[in-house]
C-alpha cells in the first residue's frame, strides 16, 4: 500500500494585483510552485498580517528597494511570518521531515555575501525576502527551500511561533546590539501597542530595564500596563507627556528611546526626553508625512546623543527569540483572528482599529489535521 502523502500542485491563497485598498485582497485558488529537491511542502497554520502589509497593499513601498535586493514585485501575496506542518519534502532535504512543526524564516541571510561575512547577516545582498520581493505567507500551503524553514519543539505553539518571529527577533537586534540596554536603563518605546513595540518591551524588561510607551489613545492605556510598561503616556498633550518624562527618570532623562510610528511629534518627543549621551532609534522605516526628520545640529552638541538605525535582525537573533519561546519566556498579544478568506477585513482592522493591541493573526484552512492554539 501507497502511503505517500498526496501533494497538492494549487493552494487557497491571497494576492493582490494592483496596488490600492483592502478590496485588493483576491482570495483564490492560485499555483503552488513544484516541490523540487531541496522544497519542503507545508501546511500553514497560521499567518500574521502586519503594517508592512499594509504599506504594500496600498502602494506606499511602490519603488521602494534596498542595496542589493530586487524591487518588490507586483503581483504578490503579502505574509512575512507563519507557521505550520511540514505535509513533504524533496529527496534531497535531510533537516526536516513530514508531520515536523515549524515556522518560516523570517531573517533570511545569504551566507556567502560580505555583510554576512562581517557580521550583519540581516543586510546581507542577494536574496528575497518572503512577503518582500518573495512570495509571502497568505496561504493554506506554502512551498520553500529548506532553507526557509525552522524546526519547532512540539509544545510550541504554532500560533505564537507565526507571530514572535519577526518583531522579537528584531526587537533583540535593537535592544541587545544596536542600544545595549542594561539593568536599571530607563527606555522609551513608541508605538507599543504593536508587535514590534511589545516585543521592545518585553525584552527591555528581561535585560533589566524600566519602560516607557506612548499612545495617543486613552483606551489602550490599561492594555499597555499590562503588557508590562511602568509607564504609559497619552500624547494628547506632548508637553505634558515631556514633563511626565522627566519625573520618571528623577530628571535625568531616558537612556534609550526607540519609536515605531514614523511619527515626528512622537520622534522628537522621544529626543527631547533623552539624557545627556543618550540614544535614539528611529526603526518606523517610514515617515509619515515626509519630509526632514525633526533634528538639529545643534541636538547632537547639546546631547552627544547617537542615532541609531537598524534593518531587520541576523540568524542568531532569530535562534535567540525561538530558545526564549520555547523555554516561555516570551509571548505576543492577539488581538483578532481571521479566516484567510477574510484577509480584507483583517486589513481594514489594522489600518482602522484605534484601540487595538497585539497581533492580527489569519487562520487558513488547513488540509493536513494540525494542532489547535489553546
Amino acid at each position: 500500500m501507497n502511503n505517500s502523502p498526496v501533494i497538492p500542485t494549487t493552494t487557497k491563497a491571497v494576492r493582490i494585483f494592483e496596488h490600492g485598498g483592502p478590496e485588493q485582497l483576491i482570495y483564490d485558488d492560485y499555483p503552488l510552485a513544484p516541490l523540487g529537491r531541496h522544497g519542503v511542502l507545508v501546511a500553514v497554520h497560521a499567518a500574521s498580517v502586519s503594517g508592512w502589509d499594509l504599506k504594500y497593499r496600498s502602494g506606499q513601498l511602490s519603488g521602494n528597494s534596498l542595496p542589493g535586493r530586487r524591487p518588490l514585485p507586483m503581483p504578490q501575496q503579502l505574509g512575512r511570518e507563519a507557521a505550520g506542518t511540514v505535509v513533504a519534502i524533496g529527496p534531497d532535504v535531510t533537516s526536516l521531515s513530514p508531520g515536523q512543526p515549524v515556522v518560516a524564516v523570517v531573517h533570511p541571510e545569504n551566507p556567502h555575501s560580505a555583510q554576512t561575512y562581517r557580521g550583519l547577516g540581516n543586510l546581507s545582498t542577494g536574496i528575497d525576502i518572503p512577503g518582500h520581493a518573495g512570495m509571502g505567507s497568505y496561504a493554506e500551503y506554502l512551498v520553500r527551500d529548506e532553507q526557509m524553514w525552522l524546526p519547532l519543539p512540539e509544545h510550541v505553539d504554532l500560533e505564537q511561533a507565526a507571530v514572535v518571529l519577526w518583531p522579537y527577533a528584531t526587537a533583540h537586534r535593537i535592544i541587545r546590539d544596536r542600544l545595549q540596554v542594561g539593568l536599571n536603563d530607563t527606555v522609551l518605546v513608541c508605538g507599543a501597542s504593536g508587535g514590534m513595540g511589545e516585543a521592545t518591551v518585553q525584552l527591555a524588561r528581561l535585560a533589566g530595564a524600566r519602560v516607557a510607551v506612548t499612545t495617543r489613545h486613552e483606551g489602550k492605556a490599561e492594555r499597555l500596563r499590562t503588557m508590562g510598561a511602568d509607564l504609559v503616556l497619552v500624547t494628547a498633550d506632548e508637553e505634558a507627556a515631556l514633563v511626565q518624562l522627566r519625573e520618571w527618570t528623577g530628571g535625568e532623562g531616558l537612556d534609550h528611546a526607540v519609536d515605531y510610528t514614523g511619527n515626528p511629534d512622537l520622534f522628537r518627543l522621544g529626543l527631547d526626553g533623552l539624557r545627556l549621551g543618550g540614544k535614539i532609534c528611529p526603526a518606523a522605516g517610514n515617515q509619515r508625512g515626509g519630509g526632514a526628520i525633526p533634528l538639529t545640529m545643534n541636538d547632537f552638541t547639546r546631547l552627544e546623543m547617537s542615532v541609531i538605525g537598524v534593518r531587520g535582525a541576523r540568524h542568531q537573533d532569530a535562534v535567540t527569540v525561538l530558545d526564549l519561546l520555547a523555554r516561555g519566556q516570551i509571548g505576543i498579544q492577539i488581538a483578532a483572528r481571521f479566516p484567510l478568506a477574510e484577509a480584507k477585513a483583517a486589513h481594514a482592522l489594522l489600518e482602522n482599529g484605534t484601540e487595538l493591541v497585539g497581533r492580527v493573526v489569519l487562520r487558513p484552512p488547513i488540509a493536513l489535521a494540525c494542532r489547535s492554539s489553546p
